[in-house]
């Protein structure tokens, strides 16, 4: 089962959500994700974490929605969401409202995929594009040209990447040393894999 999170952030377009939103059989709003979700004229099947965000007006326009208070001071409303997740056993969870101006809060994002990326399959989607847990290995289906980047967050080991057009074989990524932004696809199937280490795929919106 796949999960659709809708946190507090910045949200892609109203098309990316819509399209994202026929994939999932069930919605979180991760605290003030609800006023979004408010705008946007979805309804959650649960608002839950430690509900400083949402507003008044929200709370009462989903007065019939469960809501799960969550007062853990010590996980982020996007954790407390992709931890309701996993204990109902969905696989996957795409996020939406993840990033924004805040680049703390991006960056706990982020972390994300290294704290939960063993248990639940999880894609974060903003208006630029899709970011992934590579994993072992990580098969895309893309068009020739589309720009792929490779986010570190440790070392990463055994970096080897097949049909993009600055190549790695069996190389070193890491944060602050080497990174992998702005490579380019040079046919439909790339195929990216890592030995060791937590590295992140993003990939863009075709416009």
């Amino acid at each position: 089962m796949k999960a659709l999170i809708i946190a507090n952030g910045s949200l892609p377009s109203r098309a990316i959500v819509t399209g994202l939103l026929r994939g999932a059989e069930f919605v979180v709003c991760a605290d003030g994700g609800a006023n979004h979700a408010r705008r946007l004229g979805i309804r959650p099947g649960i608002i839950l974490g430690d509900l400083d965000s949402i507003t008044p007006s929200t709370s009462r326009h989903f007065h019939r929605v469960p809501l799960l208070r969550i007062d853990d001071q010590e996980s982020t409303d996007l954790e407390k969401a992709l931890n309701f997740c996993i204990e109902r056993r969905f696989s996957h969870a795409d996020i939406v409202g993840g990033t924004g101006d805040r680049i703390d809060h991006s960056t706990g994002t982020l972390g994300c995929f290294k704290r939960f990326g063993k248990k639940i399959t999880i894609r974060l989607i903003d208006e630029a594009g899709i970011i992934r847990l590579v994993g072992v290995s990580l098969e895309l289906n893309l068009r020739r040209g589309d720009p792929v980047s490779l986010i570190p967050l440790d070392r990463c080991l055994g970096v080897t990447t097949t049909h993009l057009k600055y190549p790695l074989a069996n190389e070193i990524l890491e944060l602050g040393v080497r990174e992998g932004t702005s490579n380019v696809s040079t046919a439909s199937n790339v195929l990216i894999r890592c030995r060791k280490g937590i590295l992140l795929c993003m990939t863009f919106h075709r416009r």
